[in-house]
């Protein structure tokens, strides 16, 4: 079974939302943010896109600085920036 990455944090103003989603690597946590905009179409069905109009982008800066904000605290976090650390000498399991 695959686990799926799931986001850390999620962050709404209106129509805006940006996803903040964490990485890990052997030189520790990295964080990525994706931004969408829901709406309704003319068929009242919600869709979402990764287009923003003008009147969008002062909720679009705003999201964007507060997930800067949570990954600041969450990298200064250190349970969540710890790198995977793996032990090369470990003992295969069943020996």
């Amino acid at each position: 079974m695959t686990k799926t990455n799931q986001p850390v944090h999620r962050i709404r103003y209106g129509h805006v939302a940006a996803t903040v989603w964490e990485n890990r690597s052997l030189a520790g946590s990295f964080f990525n943010t994706t931004f969408r905009r829901v709406f309704k179409k003319q068929d009242d069905t919600w869709s979402e896109t990764d287009s923003f109009d003008d009147r969008d982008l002062p909720a679009l800066a705003k999201a964007a600085a507060d997930a800067h904000s949570w990954i600041h605290a969450a990298k200064s976090n250190a349970t969540v920036a710890e790198p995977i650390v793996e032990n090369e000498e470990a003992e295969p399991p069943g020996e």
